[in-house]
Formats: C-alpha cells, structure tokens, sequence
C-alpha cells in the first residue's frame, strides 16, 4: 500500500499522493484506517485532503466527510467546513439542505466565522432545494455581517433568488451591485429565462457591455422553450462564434416545435460547415426524420453513427428505433432493437410503440411481457403503448387488464392520455354508452381530447344523437379547434342533416374558424414534396393527374365507387366525386408513381385521419397495380399490400 513509503516528516502533499491513488471510497477507507492504526494520521493537517477526497471525489461519501467534520477533536480552519457544504450541493440527497444547516451551526459552536466561500455553496444548496426562506435568512446574515461581498457571492444570491421565482429580489441585488460581471448578468438572463419572463431576458441580454456563449445559449434556448423560434434564429444568425451547445439548442428547438424541416435545414447547414453532430443533435434530427417520414434522411443518419463509430446508447438506440418505425419500416426498427446493447425502458418503449403504430398489435403486447420477464418495470409511457396496441386492435377485455394492472400492480396513477386511450377503445368497439360513462366516472376532469375521442367514436358508427350532443359541447368549450366542427359536420352530413351542416358552416365563417388542410408528402430522393387536395402547385402537376385517373379508370374496374357521404359541401353527386378524387394521399401517391423505381414501397405522411374513400381506393392500387404503399395519418400505419391493409379496416 502507498502509505508504507511515508516518511515521518509527512505532510499534506503525501497524503494527497496517496489518497489520489485510490480508485473507491472502499480503498480510500482502508488507506486512512490504516493510516490511523499506525499514528500516521494527525488532523487538522491530515483533515483537508481526507474531507475533500470524501466530499467532491465522483466516488466519494459525503457521510464519511460530515462524520470526520463534526467528531473532529481539533478545531479546523474554515476550509474543511466549506468543502463539505460544497459537496452537500453538488449531492442529489434530499437531506443536504439539513446536513448543510447543521455543518453551519457546527461552526458556530467552534466560533469560527463564515466566508464567502461558505456563502456562496450555503446559496448553492438552497438553489438547489428551493429553500427561499431559508436562502432569504442566509441573505440576512450576509447583510448584517456587513463583510465584504465579493462577485460570486452575489452571483450566487441572484441565482437563488432566480431559481426560487423572486425576480424582484434577484433584479434588486443586481442592480445594486457594483462590481458586476459576466456571470451577474447570465444570472439574470437565466432567471427570467426560467420564469418565462423572456422579453425581460432580452432586455437584459441587449444591454450586456460583453457576452459570452453562455449569454447566447441561454437566450437562445429561451426563446426556443417558449416558442419564438423566429426571434431565436436571428440571435443564432448574429451569434459571432457558435459551439455545439448552440447547435443543439436551435436543431432540438425547431425539433420539438414541430418544425422538422427547419431543423433538417439547420443541419445540413452544420454539416457543411464540417463540425460533427453530438448524440444530442443527432437524435433531434431523427426525430424530425420521424415527423417528417423521411426515411432517406433517417438511413443517411443511422450510415453516419456507424461509419464515424458514435456509441450506440440506450437513448440514440431508441431514437432510431423511434424514427424508423415512424416512417413505416417496422422490420429495421426490430433489428436496431435487436442490435442494441442497452435494452432499457427507452428502448423496450419505443419498440412496443412502433410495433403498436404499425399495427402489429399481438407483436407488441408480446415484447411488452417480455420487457417485464427481463426485469424492466413498465413507466406510464410504455403503459400509454400497450393501451394503444389494445385499442387499435379492439381488444376491450385486454385494455382493461393493463389499465388495472398499471394502477394496482405498479401504481402508476393513470393521465389523461391513459384516459384517452380507454375512452378510444370502447368508442372504437362501439361501447359508446360505455365509453361515456366512463369519462362520468374518471377520479379528473376530462379534457376536450378525451370528448373529441368519444366525438370520433360517434362519427365512425354513425351515432348522432350522441354526437350532436357531444359535438355541441366541444364547438363551444373549443372554439378554435377546426376538427370540432368538421366532425360534427361530417356527422349530420352522412345522416343527411344537410340544414345542421350549414349551420355549422356559418358559425365557422363568423368565428373566422380556418379549416387545417389535409396535406400529404413523400419523399423522393431525399426531397420531401408535399401535397394538399386539389394541388396543382407542383411542377409536374398534369402528369400527376393523368396518372391518377388512369389508376382510378383501372381499379373501377374491381368495383371501386368513390365513397361522397362524408363531403359536407352543398354540390351535385358529381362535383362531390371531383372532391374526393384528388385528396393529397392520392396526388402523393401519383407521384411516387412517377417519380420512383417500379415496384418500390411508396411511403406517404399525412396529418389527418385517412378518408374511407383514399383507404378504399389505395386497397384496390396496391391490388391492381402490384404496389407496397404504407400511408402514416394521425392516428397509426396503413400499410397497403395485395388489397388488403393492416389495420383489418378497423380505424
């Protein structure tokens, strides 16, 4: 062991050399006992390497610092004490704000004075706890000391106060601070970043003498949580010198905001830079490949990881799965799944999700049992799979088992997206009274998605009572939300209610309610075309039409009728056949048919529910014309082969 070269005129160096050897805790503890048996050890000098080993060491035991600190026989000097609070700060203990009190009262008993140093980890501590009275008491003390304050103990008063919600007080400080730098300012602009306060941020940030990236990054990601994506690209536009943390920030941002294409563009835009992409930007990227369906640009991703050897973990395994299952190819998500060294709930989750969106149903529920065979306890997002699986397969009897088997075997208190989903699969059975007795008994309010799943429910077995009584209730708690109307209106238009369809019609028109339109897009080549119905903005519009209406002269040919119940507009029979006849799943689709190889699958997105008539036409093209199309709508995968689609027509 180290310890036997110690000479007898050891010192504080020596022990460092020793104690810097130790690769555990359990190593440590052997090295200082023994140190201790043989009279080697003599605090206070021998104290301060032990209790910062044992404090801030990633291996260390906090446990093992405070015992040391507080049975100390010797009085210490400040430092010890410091350290210890230090490390309770850094400590994810729910008792460090207490250990931190009780350190504190210990230097009282020895009369020894708090420094800066202490102040400034005591505020740490409470940051960390949300402990404003406290922090507020520590704040107190600082002031009737009336010691000198230095710039890191206020910046450290200002963070808490930020953390804590009591921005008055944080600004208060700052603006009387005076001797401000860098930091104070950031302290700010993360404050009102936190409580949402973002043009205050602004403020701050333009009136900065000097800002660094951290000033940069934490507006920018500001602007990006809350929303203004537009504002957040200028200052990334104008940002002298960019580090990857602001490309993550600004590709995620645009990620999560639903804005996949933007998020493409900004990478392809690093990329030409020749910077290389952390995990953090590439599972963005993946999951705007996912939103948008673009599969070229997911595969080109997965070529990356493998061809630069990126660590495949757990979260990016899951990312891949994610994206391949949401552009429709099931069978490379399973082998990602397969491959994966760490299979943990992230992984196990978005392959039983997957599964469940492309309609492998009984597949998915297997995997789900699998995953708790293999130790791994299910979360309420894997539940939130399973139930969707049960619902889409309309196994009532199964999606009651693990709804309860969630609430009473791992008690996971259900949400509202569990809720949804039960209300979804006794409406999607056709247990409509069911279905809205059990949104009567629910332990929380329901929310308008929960009564637009029973909505659904009405339309799709034609109930109208309920629906118009549903219906009702969401056109006036929901006002803005356009797919209210229309499915009221789809309702009273297949019962020939045509009078209550343009009653809804006119409410709309003065409500300036704005129809979300149905829009498809493919990709070809890595381009992703999109479509809406009646499109004729493409550059190859008139042989997209001639195509579809040959494909459609041809599959009249094996009994298709286009289905016009559902158009609510008040047009002849005729222009109602006009109307459903170029919808944008079929304008994409015309496309994939001159754009890609013979024979290759094509893979539609689009961002509403598939009409009856599109998924009636698309069964008799992949029939007639040989063709693997696999269409994703807003609620799961069809995928169309031979005449048939995997959802068994249950949608």
């Amino acid at each position: 062991m180290a310890f036997k070269c110690i000479k007898p005129n050891h010192n504080n160096l020596s022990f460092n050399s020793i104690f810097h050897r130790c690769k555990s805790m359990a190593e440590f503890k052997q090295a200082h006992a023994r140190l201790v048996v043989k009279g080697l050890y003599h605090p206070p000098p021998s104290l301060r390497p032990v209790i910062s080993f044992s404090a801030l060491h990633p291996s260390g035991d906090i446990d093992y610092a405070l015992l040391l600190l507080l049975r100390t026989s010797v009085p210490p000097t400040v430092f010890p004490f410091n350290t210890v609070i230090r490390g309770l700060a850094r400590s994810l203990r729910s008792d460090s704000l207490s250990n931190s009190v009780l350190v504190l009262a210990r230097m009282a008993e020895i009369d020894l004075s708090p420094n800066n140093y202490t102040y400034t980890f005591l505020f740490q501590v409470c940051a960390k706890f949300f402990a404003s009275n406290l922090g507020q008491q520590f704040h107190a003390m600082v002031i009737k000391r009336c010691f000198q304050v230095d710039v890191c103990v206020c910046n450290s008063i200002i963070q808490f106060y930020s953390v804590c919600g009591k921005l008055d007080n944080a600004r208060k400080l700052f603006d009387e601070s005076t001797q401000r730098d860098v930091v104070s300012w950031n302290s700010m602009i993360n404050g009102y970043v936190r409580n949402g306060e973002i043009l205050e941020a602004l403020w701050v940030f333009e009136k900065m003498p000097e800002r660094n990236e951290v000033s940069w990054n934490s507006l920018i990601g500001g602007l990006v949580r809350f929303g203004y994506l537009d504002e957040a690209h200028r200052l990334f536009d104008e940002m002298p010198k960019r580090n990857v943390v602001t490309w993550v920030v600004i590709i995620s941002g645009y990620s999560q905001n639903g804005q996949p294409r933007e998020a493409l563009v900004l990478f392809r835009e690093m990329q030409l830079l020749d910077l290389k992409p952390n995990c953090p930007i590439l599972v963005s990227v993946l999951s705007a490949c996912a939103q948008l369906g673009a599969l070229d640009n997911g595969n080109w991703i997965h070529s990356y990881i493998r061809k630069n050897s990126i660590k495949m973990d757990s979260i990016l395994s899951a990312a891949l799965i994610d994206m391949y299952a949401k552009c429709g190819n099931i069978n490379l998500a399973m082998q990602v799944f397969g491959s994966s060294q760490e299979k943990d709930i992230s992984t196990y989750t978005a392959s039983i999700s997957g599964l469940a969106y492309n309609g492998y149903n009984e597949e998915s529920l297997r995997l789900f049992e699998q995953m708790k065979s293999a130790g791994i306890t299910p979360d309420h997002i894997s539940y939130l799979a399973v139930l969707c699986a049960c619902s889409h397969m309309g196994c009532v009897e199964k999606g009651f088992h693990y709804f309860n088997s969630m609430v009473d075997v791992h008690q996971i208190k259900p949400e509202l997206d569990h809720y949804t989903c039960m209300v979804d699969l006794l409406g999607r059975a056709g247990l409509l009274e069911e279905a809205e007795r059990f949104i009567h008994t629910m332990p929380i309010a329901p929310d308008n998605v929960i009564w637009g799943a029973l909505l659904s429910a009405c339309r799709t077995h034609g109930n109208v009572e309920m629906g118009e009584r549903v219906g009702n209730f969401l056109i006036e708690s929901d006002q803005d939300h356009d797919g209210r109307y229309v499915l009221l209106s789809n309702i009273y238009a297949v019962s020939s209610k045509g009078d209550h369809v343009e009653k809804i019609q006119r409410t709309m028109r003065r409500r300036r309610i704005k129809r979300v339109p149905g829009c498809s897009s493919i990709e070809v080549d890595g381009v992703v075309h999109e479509f809406v119905a009646g499109d004729r903005s493409h550059d190859k519009t008139d042989e997209i039409y001639l195509v579809w209406e040959e494909m459609v002269r041809e599959i009249k040919k094996f009994g298709y009728a286009p289905e016009t119940r559902g158009v609510v507009f008040d047009v002849e029979e005729e222009e109602k056949e006009t109307v459903v006849s170029y919808h944008s799943e079929k304008l994409a689709i015309s496309y994939g048919f001159i754009s890609k190889e013979p024979g290759s699958v094509l893979r539609i997105v689009k961002n509403i529910r598939i009409c009856s008539d599109c998924h009636s036409a698309i069964k008799l093209v992949s029939k007639v014309f040989k063709r693997k199309i696999v269409v994703r709508d807003r609620r799961r995968f069809h995928h169309f082969e031979g005449g048939f689609c995997s959802c068994k027509d249950y949608w």
